[in-house]
């Protein structure tokens, strides 16, 4: 984020007092009072400007790279953000009452602080509005922010910055709710969505028939394991076994498929599927890639519950 740069208090007071010198030898005592005018306007200029400077958005001029969404935390110190806050709730509105309940779905971008307003190793989150600039809604906790500061710094010496899905919650007072995953599986490998929608990541389901796709894993992982992914789930019928002929859904990694889910697992998420398909365009999901030995390497996928 590269926000504007201001002069400081210091450099706006010793203008004034010139600019009133040069008026009172120009002027005589009216010119005085006219320097006294200015410096009023100035100031309460600035006063004004602090009450609104926590809405005026800045334009991120980094990458955003879409980080895990396998958790949810709360962040703080949204109390001195409520009007950043409610000016995005405002241009992002929730769907329908149940919405409401739910939050108002929106999208966080976390920027490192090397020197923060509460510690070493601050945390800011900013709410992204639709033109691509973002005001700032709050902070990490501080255990949050020790943890997650690092990789965070890495993206941004890269010139990228983490971004995750979040919701606004509550009416009179306005609380933020990031979808961020555990920092060990943080950053998304070989994907390159930026803010593209993925199903809410709340358990683990495993797939069958990865055995079959093993040089499609190894790829993809290149000697490293665990690997945090993106998957897509596609419609497709089983050609083997009591349920051949049934629908359920294959899952593919950079469009590659690795394997499906079993007839029962593929019948409870095929609606939900077709639902968030409609919606978003493409039924994508995270994915873990871990390696088990003997029996290979095998995908497991982060859906809701």
């Amino acid at each position: 984020m590269q926000q504007r740069t201001e002069p400081s208090p210091a450099a706006i007071l010793i203008a004034v007092a010139v600019l009133a010198l040069v008026l009172t030898v120009a002027f005589g005592p009216l010119g005085f009072v006219i320097g006294l005018a200015l410096f009023a306007l100035m100031f309460a200029g600035s006063k004004n400007k602090s009450t609104v400077e926590s809405i005026v958005p800045m334009r991120t001029r980094s990458r955003l790279r879409r980080l895990s969404t396998a958790g949810r935390i709360a962040i703080v110190g949204e109390s001195h953000y409520q009007d950043a806050i409610a000016e995005v709730a405002r241009n992002n509105p929730a769907p329908g009452s149940a919405g409401r309940n739910a939050g108002i779905p929106v999208t966080a971008v976390l920027m490192p602080e090397s020197s923060g307003r509460h510690d070493d190793l601050a945390v800011r989150v900013d709410l992204l509005r639709g033109d691509g600039s973002a005001v700032t809604a709050g902070y990490l906790r501080d255990d949050h922010a020790a943890t997650y500061h690092p990789l965070l710094l890495k993206l941004a010496e890269r010139g990228e910055v983490g971004s995750c899905p979040a919701r606004i919650m509550g009416q009179r007072y306005l609380g933020v709710h990031l979808h961020l995953g555990d920092a060990r599986l943080l950053l998304l490998d070989h994907e390159a969505l930026g803010t593209a929608l993925t199903l809410p990541a709340e358990q683990q389901v495993g797939i069958t028939g990865e055995e079959a796709h093993q040089h499609v894993l190894h790829r993809v992982v290149d000697g490293r394991t665990p690997v945090h992914v993106i998957a897509e789930l596609r419609d497709c019928r089983i050609t083997r076994g009591d349920h051949t002929g049934e629908h359920t859904l294959e899952v593919l990694l950079e469009g590659e498929r690795i394997g499906e889910l079993t007839y029962a697992i593929g019948q409870r998420y095929w609606d939900m599927m077709q639902e968030w398909r409609a919606r978003t365009g493409r039924a994508l999901c995270e994915a873990v890639i871990i390696n088990e030995g003997t029996r290979g390497l095998h995908a497991k996928l982060l859906l809701p519950k």
